[in-house]
C-alpha cells in the first residue's frame, strides 16, 4: 500500500485512469462519503430545504461545484451525504442543525449495492472512493480513534467481500486547523488525533491488503495537500483561518465576506470552491499516476 503524494497540476481533458501501470483502465467512479463530497443527497433527502439554497450551490456544502463535481470522468456515481458517519450502527449522523438522519459510509455502500446487480459491475475497471470518518467524533466524542478506523475498515472490507478490485481512501484533513475546530483552542488536542488517526488507517490497510492480494487498495493523502494549501497563503487566498458564511438557522445564513472563492474555508466546516477546484486537480493527476510514487511540492 502507498499514500497518494498530493500534486498541484491543472487538468482538464477527459480522465482516463490507470491502476497498476495500466493494465486496468479505470471508466468508472463511484464514491461513498460526507459533505465534503455531497453532490445534493441531502438536500434531495430534506425535501430541498438543507443546505439553505442560496448561497450554498445547487445542494453542495460549496459556494459552487465541489471537487467530485468537477473530476473529467464521464461514468461516476455520487452516495455521499452531508454529515455522515462511517456506520449509523457505530455512530449516528444527522444534518439539518441535527434534526435529520442520514445514512454511513456502510449504508451507502448498501444503496449501492441495492441499486446495482454484481452481475452488472465491472470491478476491474471499477475505482471505489471512500472519503469520511471526521463527522464520528463530531457527534460522538467518547468513541476513540482506534474504534472510527475499524468502522471505516468494515466498509472497506465490505466492498472487497463482494469483488472490489480498485479501491481510494481519502486520510484524515488536518480537522484542527478547521474554523470549527480551531476556535475551540486545542489545537494540539485535534492535530494529535488526526495523526493517530491516518497513522492507524495506514496500518489497518496494510494489514487488509495482505488478505487481498488480488485487490489494489491506496489512500489519497488530503491531509497534506490542506496542509500545504493552508500554508501557502498566497496562492490564491486572502483567508485561510476564517470562514465567509455563517448558518444562523435553519433558514438564515449570515454573509460575512465579499469573495468567498479567496478563503479556503466556505463556512466553519466546510472548503470553498476554489479549494474544491485544487482537490480536483490534485486527485486527477494522482488517479492517473496511482501506480506511482509522486511528489511535488506546492
Amino acid at each position: 500500500m502507498r499514500i497518494l503524494f498530493t500534486i498541484l497540476f491543472l487538468f482538464s481533458s477527459t480522465l482516463i485512469l490507470s491502476i497498476n501501470g495500466g493494465l486496468n483502465p479505470i471508466n468508472k467512479i463511484i464514491i461513498f462519503g460526507d459533505s465534503l463530497t455531497d453532490n445534493g443527497n441531502v438536500y434531495k433527502l430534506s425535501n430541498y430545504t438543507w443546505p439553505i439554497v442560496p448561497p450554498y450551490y445547487q445542494g453542495r456544502f460549496c459556494n459552487g461545484p465541489n471537487w467530485f463535481d468537477r473530476l473529467s470522468i464521464t461514468d461516476k456515481s455520487n452516495y455521499a451525504y452531508g454529515s455522515a458517519t462511517t456506520d449509523n450502527n457505530f455512530v449516528q449522523g444527522l444534518t439539518k442543525l441535527n434534526t435529520l438522519p442520514v445514512p454511513g459510509i456502510r449504508q451507502q455502500i448498501a444503496m449501492y449495492f441495492n441499486d446495482t446487480s454484481n452481475s452488472s459491475i465491472d470491478f476491474t475497471h471499477t475505482l471505489y472512493i471512500v472519503w469520511a470518518a471526521g463527522n464520528d467524533l463530531i457527534f460522538n466524542s467518547s468513541v476513540t480513534i482506534p474504534s472510527i478506523m475499524n468502522s471505516l475498515m468494515n466498509s472497506v472490507r465490505d466492498l472487497l467481500a463482494v469483488g472490489a478490485k480498485n479501491i481510494l481512501i481519502f486520510n484524515l484533513p488536518p480537522i484542527q486547523s478547521f474554523p470549527y475546530f480551531s476556535v475551540l483552542n486545542q489545537t494540539a488536542t485535534f492535530s494529535m488525533l488526526t495523526i493517530q488517526a491516518n497513522t492507524n488507517l495506514q496500518t489497518s490497510i496494510d494489514a487488509i491488503q495482505k488478505n487481498y492480494t488480488n485487490s489494489t487498495i491506496q489512500i489519497f493523502d488530503i491531509n497534506t495537500l490542506i496542509t500545504k494549501i493552508i500554508a501557502n497563503q498566497s496562492i490564491p487566498f486572502t483567508n485561510t483561518v476564517g470562514y465567509c458564511w455563517d448558518t444562523l438557522n435553519l433558514t438564515t445564513v449570515a454573509i460575512l465576506c465579499d469573495n468567498p472563492s479567496k478563503y479556503v474555508f466556505i463556512d466553519d466546516f466546510h472548503f470553498s470552491n476554489t479549494t474544491h477546484q485544487l482537490i480536483a486537480d490534485n486527485a486527477t493527476v494522482s488517479l492517473l499516476t496511482i501506480s506511482r510514487h509522486v511528489t511535488i511540492e506546492l
